[in-house]
């Protein structure tokens, strides 16, 4: 009679909740156990809404070191450029790290492995430490000629080895502030890293403001004085990381003691991680021969596309974040052995990406002619970045399924696959169609740009077929 009065009630309770169309309307997340309390409180949505805020703030940032050392002319700068395009490329390598650790640390959170959590973050701080030294010792005494290479002014490589020293003088603490970032995130608090970045991002405006115009009785530096601000904004964000982590106050707590190298966690934070770097090389390396390429049609199809870039990359913004989201619950969930709401949590991040990155491209098609307005006043360039905001605007949702689909897979420790996605549609599928339409077809640069699409769609497809296969559930990380 228990037993029966207890069925009835169970069926009750099934009828009370609502019923949804389809699972993937459910945008709401649960934890997977009682262990990891951040994801049982965070939807998809609170996991991503502040990494998709940090990265706004950093990307204003970047905009604001090119436009305070405006001042100083063209040459300043196209070596603030040149200087910050090997400095992200150097930092491709820190994929290898976080990647690594995000997938081992969100699996480890969610089956409630706390002090492997730990483990893994301390392996990860030391070659964290590791690394940004060696960069600035392999890096330092070549400056001037890793600038020169290309091909810019004796002035543009001044500039932007100036540049380039002060931020590598705060590679060090920026490896290991990215690495509590990415750690936090991975244990489910995506807000203490955003809250901290604000704290950096507001200094690296401050001091942009007195060392490169010299103000405060402070010496007028410059771009060097760009460089500095920024490297010290890094040492201050890695203490206060430090600071909080060592006493306590941050989601992931200090279990173990001391630091001492662990080769087998290394080992499995490396080969989890390193195809990530190689494709994050792969990528800039692609990236680098598309723009070759549109270079042959000149200096205003070249402009056009850089600034259509910058403004879309607003819309990049939301992908960003729910990648980050996907990556965390997928990880959480495998490590709670259940491969089900694993998936789920990647297709609702997928989702709500689609949704958000294509309501924003579509707001910057429609305000495209005033957009591009605002970075130049030249008629044909503004004409030419419309055709690009439209072309790229218009694969906003296929971005989004490599951004959000590419990130699930890291967080289940599938990062090979990307890696593959990522080289098969930028070269097979837009660099070579690219470089037949400029080198043998004559067409014009508004065909090269649509190869764009053909990119997306293939890599697309690849991903998404891969994450519904399933094969990443059975990963061991």
């Amino acid at each position: 009679m228990s037993d029966k009065h207890n069925k009835n009630k169970d069926r009750a309770a099934d009828e009370e909740k609502p019923e949804l169309a389809s699972p993937l309307l459910d945008l709401r997340e649960r934890g997977p156990n009682a262990l990891a309390p951040a994801p049982q409180s965070l939807g998809i949505w609170e996991l991503a809404w502040p990494t998709i805020v940090a990265s706004a703030l950093q990307t204003m940032v970047r905009w604001a070191d090119f436009m305070m050392v405006g001042d100083l002319g063209v040459e300043a700068v196209a070596g603030v450029g040149a200087a910050g395009q090997i400095y992200w490329m150097i930092q491709t390598l820190v994929m290898a790290l976080s990647t690594g650790l995000v997938a081992i640390l969100a699996r480890a959170i969610g089956g409630g492995n706390r002090q492997e959590a730990d483990q893994a973050l301390r392996q990860s701080i030391i070659m964290g430490i590791v690394f940004g030294l060696a960069s600035w010792f392999v890096v330092l005494p070549i400056l001037e000629p890793m600038i020169g290479i290309m091909g810019v002014t004796d002035g543009v490589i001044a500039y932007g080895s100036e540049y380039l020293f002060w931020l590598l003088v705060g590679n060090v603490p920026f490896v290991l502030g990215f690495i509590f970032a990415a750690a936090l995130r991975a244990a489910g608090d995506a807000r203490m890293p955003l809250y901290i970045g604000i704290l950096a991002n507001l200094l690296n405006l401050f001091l942009n403001w007195v060392l490169i115009y010299g103000n405060l009785g402070a010496p007028a530096l410059g771009v060097a004085g760009a460089g500095m601000a920024s490297a010290i904004a890094m040492f201050v964000q890695l203490a206060v990381y430090w600071i909080m982590w060592s006493r306590g106050l941050l989601l992931l707590k200090p279990l173990l003691k001391g630091f001492r190298f662990d080769w087998g966690m290394s080992r499995r934070i490396l080969h989890i991680g390193y195809p990530a770097s190689i494709e994050g090389m792969v990528f800039q390396i692609g990236i680098l021969s598309f723009m070759a390429l549109m270079s042959v049609y000149g200096t205003a199809e070249f402009t056009a596309y850089q600034i259509g870039v910058q403004i879309l990359s607003i819309s990049f913004l939301p992908g960003n974040g729910f990648s980050i989201a996907a990556s965390t619950l997928v990880g959480q969930h495998l490590g709670a052995n259940d491969p089900d709401a694993a998936m789920r949590s990647g297709w609702r991040s997928l989702v709500m990406s689609m949704l958000f990155m294509g309501a924003l491209g579509a707001a910057l098609i429609a305000m495209a002619p005033m957009l591009a307005g605002w970075f130049i006043d030249d008629a044909e360039v503004i004409a030419l970045t419309v055709d690009f905001i439209w072309i790229l605007g218009i694969a906003q949702p296929l971005m989004a399924i490599e951004f959000v689909i590419a990130g699930a897979l890291r967080g289940a420790g599938d990062t090979r696959f990307p890696l593959f996605a990522i080289f098969t549609g930028l070269f097979v599928f837009r660099v070579f169609p690219a470089m037949l339409i400029v080198l043998y077809w004559e067409g014009s640069i508004q065909l090269v740009w649509s190869v764009l699409l053909l990119d997306y769609l293939i890599k697309g497809i690849m991903l998404a077929e891969r994450f519904r296969r399933g094969k990443w559930k059975t990963i061991k990380v």
